[in-house]
């Protein structure tokens, strides 16, 4: 009886830790070579949990973005939370925006139910930058994009 028990358990345990595949893989920086320097990604706090105090910030180092690029090949769908959206993250070069999703850090997903694990922005804290009141004047032109 105990090894059918066993057994039991290990099916459940593998079970509830599978994750169910996106039907393709999803590419945030959509193959763009990120080497020129004209790129960035732009971080807006909404609601919910923000990394440390950083609310509004962005990314511009090369390096970083290139390793955030080889990172963020999401395969995996998570499960439906009713958790909101802590930031909405805009990828972006000199004169548009590229690609744009909502990311929730605390409950680990981006819009449309993609698996997003925290450490995927948190990693990359070092390349902060705040954004200062003249950063927002200009990246308000992405705003109505």
């Amino acid at each position: 009886m105990n090894r059918k028990l066993a057994f039991i358990f290990i099916i459940f345990f593998a079970l509830i830790g599978c994750k169910e595949k996106l039907s393709e893989e999803y590419d945030f920086f959509g193959g763009k070579d990120l080497s020129n320097g004209k790129y960035k990604l732009l971080v807006y706090g909404t609601e919910g949990e923000w990394i440390d105090d950083f609310q509004d910030f962005y990314i511009d180092d090369i390096t970083t973005l290139q390793n955030m690029q080889k990172q963020w090949t999401f395969k995996y769908k998570t499960d439906p939370w009713a958790c909101g959206y802590g930031y909405f993250l805009k990828f972006v070069d000199d004169k548009s925006v590229l690609n744009r999703k909502a990311v929730n850090i605390d409950c680990e997903y981006l819009a449309g139910w993609i698996y997003f694990p925290r450490n995927y922005l948190e990693d990359h804290k070092s390349s902060f930058k705040r954004m200062s009141d003249q950063d927002k004047k200009e990246f308000k032109k992405y705003n109505s994009k």
